[in-house]
């Protein structure tokens, strides 16, 4: 058998689980090998992910996945998109308290529930989006918050499927506003799990307890490492694959009862102010018991060799990998974009300071910014963008839902990262006829670059040149751009097969 271990698959991701679902793809369709998922996270409502992502094609109709918490509860707390709302409809969401009044609140989609005589505010009920409940009549509570006198923040919350079916309930310290048990139950309203933390401001998770159907306990764990090792060697059998994306479950895999072939994928850097990050320690340090470790350049393979004694057969370097398309477009907008998550590792503040010396020189070329969330980092770009009287060039837009159109009509993309694993950004940016103007970082560019023929390489954190580089290519724009022949799809295809040792 061939596992992927995942802490999670969410609906709206990035590059990781994009590079993850591409390769149980490419299994699956090209070379008939098919996975199933083991992901570890707690969602109560994973179906309607999966569900949608299926409905995208982001995921096949088919793929097996299973989650921990369903496993736990003899798989009856996911249930299909076409059973939603059954239970609604017998008027299980009723209220809990009596003599009140209550104050609805519809900018915050909310309701807020006071004592009728004394005005102690006793409940707040926050309500699902109706996009997020395929816009169904109605209202559907996500949680409930609990108040109780003498305490100034909630004491319980109770939460709720899309359908409307209690799946937890949380207990919080009077004292330090943190949890003390979440109650987890399956839609019989049977508690299956419970875990229990520390009251301080720590509040560290310090057991895990597992109940059987008669509500009978059966198992403890001291932390959730342990648990998902419970989860995953019930499922392992020696011999199997086991591909694992998220240095999260290392530890589990590494611990292993099994006789397995692990395969750690790396989709980013290891290396932090020149030191390993405390995330790769377990992966790195533990040769012996990992099958193979998947990097994605070669530049990445050097720097781990370096410092740890792991040979090259330990290794497979597989870049990420993409379909081709006819990316001739000669009507591109005059505009440089840059598309990603804004994070501080982005260094997206370099963006705009190159910009800045881009448009003193008089360059006409405007600004896309995508991926500007709200919160601090947008904010304070924000806050750039004015000081240097930018704001009539510069757009900050959220994530699209189609890069590959935006690529298509641009005429450069822009990458001032920190560090990276393989930024399937600048892969994608390429492969639309869009190149790239990069730092020189770990790890990626200078394995998809060709610098000067499909985007140009520029020394790591040098502001002054980055907007050199954009001058120059604004006053000679580079034609032709392709895709390095390594990153195409039909190479993938036998890297993948190699990896498993499948025969052609």
């Amino acid at each position: 058998m061939i596992y992927t271990v995942a802490s999670t698959i969410p609906k709206i991701h990035g590059g990781r689980t994009k590079s993850l679902l591409n390769r149980i793809k490419l299994y699956s369709e090209d070379l008939n090998v098919q996975q199933t998922i083991l992901t570890t996270n707690y969602n109560a409502n994973y179906s309607q992910v999966i569900t949608r992502l299926q409905n995208r094609g982001v995921i096949l109709k088919d793929q097996k996945i299973i989650n921990l918490y369903d496993w736990l509860c003899n798989f009856n707390l996911l249930k299909n998109e076409s059973e939603k709302f059954f239970t609604l409809k017998k008027n299980k969401q009723q209220l809990n308290i009596v003599n009140y009044t209550e104050k609805e609140d519809q900018a915050k989609n909310c309701t807020r529930y006071y004592d009728k005589d004394t005005g102690t505010y006793l409940l707040y009920r926050q309500y699902y989006a109706s996009s997020v409940i395929d816009n169904y009549k109605k209202k559907v509570v996500k949680f409930e918050d609990y108040f109780t006198k003498g305490v100034k923040h909630k004491v319980e919350r109770w939460e709720y499927t899309i359908d409307g079916v209690l799946h937890r309930k949380i207990i919080y310290s009077p004292n330090h506003n943190v949890k003390l048990v979440e109650y987890f139950y399956d839609r019989n309203q049977r508690m299956y799990c419970k875990k229990i933390y520390e009251n301080t401001t720590k509040n560290k998770l310090i057991n895990i307890m597992l109940y059987n159907d008669s509500g009978i306990f059966t198992k403890s764990f001291q932390n959730e490492k342990a648990m998902f090792k419970y989860f995953f060697d019930s499922y392992f059998k020696d011999g199997d694959y086991v591909f694992n994306d998220a240095r999260l479950l290392d530890r589990p895999l590494v611990k292993s009862d099994k006789k397995i072939k692990s395969i750690l994928v790396f989709h980013s850097s290891h290396i932090e102010n020149d030191k390993t990050k405390s995330d790769y320690t377990t992966a790195l340090n533990n040769p012996k018991d990992i099958y193979k470790y998947y990097v994605l350049t070669n530049h990445q393979k050097k720097d781990i060799q370096d410092v740890y004694d792991i040979p090259d057969e330990k290794f497979s370097v597989i870049p990420h990998f993409i379909k081709t398309v006819d990316n001739r477009n000669p009507d591109r907008k005059n505009h440089f974009i840059f598309m990603g998550r804004f994070s501080e590792e982005k260094q997206i503040e370099h963006i705009i300071e190159s910009y800045k010396l881009y448009k003193e020189k008089g360059y006409s070329y405007n600004l896309l910014l995508y991926g500007g969330v709200k919160g601090e980092i947008r904010d304070n770009i924000e806050t750039l963008i004015n000081k240097y009287n930018l704001k009539k060039y510069v757009q900050i837009k959220e994530f699209t839902d189609n890069p590959k159109k935006v690529f298509f009509e641009s005429k450069a993309s822009l990458l001032t990262s920190k560090f990276e694993g393989f930024p399937l950004s600048i892969m994608e940016s390429i492969n639309q006829g869009c190149p790239v103007i990069a730092y020189d970082i770990r790890y990626g560019p200078r394995e998809i670059i060709v610098d000067g023929e499909n985007g140009i390489l520029v020394p790591k954190d040098d502001v002054k040149e980055f907007a050199n580089a954009m001058m120059r290519f604004t006053d000679n724009p580079l034609k032709n751009v392709n895709t390095k022949e390594n990153i195409k799809y039909e190479s993938a295809i036998n890297n993948f097969r190699s990896l498993i040792n499948l025969e052609k």
